[in-house]
């Protein structure tokens, strides 16, 4: 997910420095289809991980699956790939919401005491729980802000940036308390 992340801010970075005059192509300048492209990447790994994770969950696959298609409809047809997919975004935050939930509340009903703070699981969901609830009022209103006061909405990007350190914060924390094995010599 690390990784995936970092490619996708590095391709949008050198999209925007001359990367779309690409041998006698005029490509637009604009790098939202990287971003979008990438947000249903994303909520794909997601679903996976999570449909992993929560056992006591049939419908995970389907609902995935079907967030998954529109993910792709809205790419392709409802806003394009040269757009802020807000639909889809919108939706996809909050399934991820309701699935970091559904796992805080399997943690809950274990039968046996769980040192949480080593759970590397749990510090993926807790920055990805806090990343959407926090950024997902915005997004809801973010056609309503560019339309009245874009002010507010360029004041957003950088509290986003923020919000995304912290996710990925809590995936580093994650990967520091993955179990480790000894390897044999």
């Amino acid at each position: 997910m690390l990784l995936l992340s970092l490619f996708t801010e590095v391709a949008a970075l050198a999209w925007k420095w001359e990367l779309y005059h690409w041998g006698s192509f005029n490509y637009s300048q604009n790098n939202f289809w990287i971003y979008n492209f990438f947000l249903i990447l994303r909520f794909g790994l997601l679903a996976m991980i999570f449909n992993l994770t929560l056992y006591q969950h049939k419908l995970i696959p389907l609902i995935g699956g079907i967030i998954f298609l529109f993910g792709l409809l809205d790419y392709v047809l409802i806003h394009g790939p040269l757009q802020f997919n807000t639909y889809s975004m919108i939706l996809t935050h909050i399934c991820i919401i309701t699935l970091c939930l559904l796992y805080f509340r399997q943690l809950l009903q274990e039968p046996g005491i769980i040192a949480i703070q080593k759970e590397p699981l749990f510090w993926m969901v807790i920055g990805l729980f806090f990343y959407h609830a926090v950024s997902l009022p915005f997004l809801i209103n973010l056609g309503f802000f560019n339309l009245q006061n874009y002010r507010l909405t360029v004041y957003f990007f950088p509290i986003n940036e923020a919000l995304n350190f912290l996710l990925c914060s809590c995936y580093l924390i994650s990967f520091l308390w993955k179990p480790q094995y000894s390897q044999p010599l």
